[in-house]
């Protein structure tokens, strides 16, 4: 591996200067990271969590994710990129707060689990879109 891996990419990643690849590397090592340990969380926690099928926690669930994924998108259009590591932070939020409904309600609520990981993965593909800048090329200097 690269020497540096993977603390390199990750300092890369709050440099406006560094290149694009790196910043790049550097966000998907840190979404990597956080969706390892959400599901690691999730996989701790399945066997704990009781069947309690309501459809009132149904409706939370849809709209708990909703305005998580409204706050990430949000975050997108802060300038720099902290905006990409909240959005990204955020999206991870969805995926496990998806995951933890998906346990109350199972066995129909683990269909939200899916829902919960394509979200995660559009909000880190926009996220690493919003590093290029607005216009889709580098960010140009002060």
């Amino acid at each position: 591996m690269r020497q540096g891996f993977p603390w390199g990419e990750l300092r890369a990643l709050l440099d406006p200067e560094a290149p694009l690849a790196r910043r790049r590397r550097g966000l998907q090592v840190y979404a990597g990271f956080l969706f390892l340990l959400q599901g690691a969380g999730l996989l701790l926690l399945a066997p704990l969590f009781p069947q309690a099928w309501h459809p009132l926690l149904l409706a939370l669930a849809f709209l708990g994710a909703g305005w998580l994924f409204l706050q990430a998108l949000m975050a997108l259009r802060e300038e720099g990129p902290l905006g990409a590591l909240v959005a990204v932070g955020l999206g991870a939020g969805l995926f496990f707060f998806l995951g933890v409904m998906g346990l109350l309600l199972r066995p129909w609520g683990l269909g939200l689990l899916p829902v919960g990981v394509m979200g995660f993965l559009h909000l880190v593909r926009r996220s690493e879109g919003a590093l290029k800048g607005p216009s889709g090329g580098p960010r140009p200097g002060p």
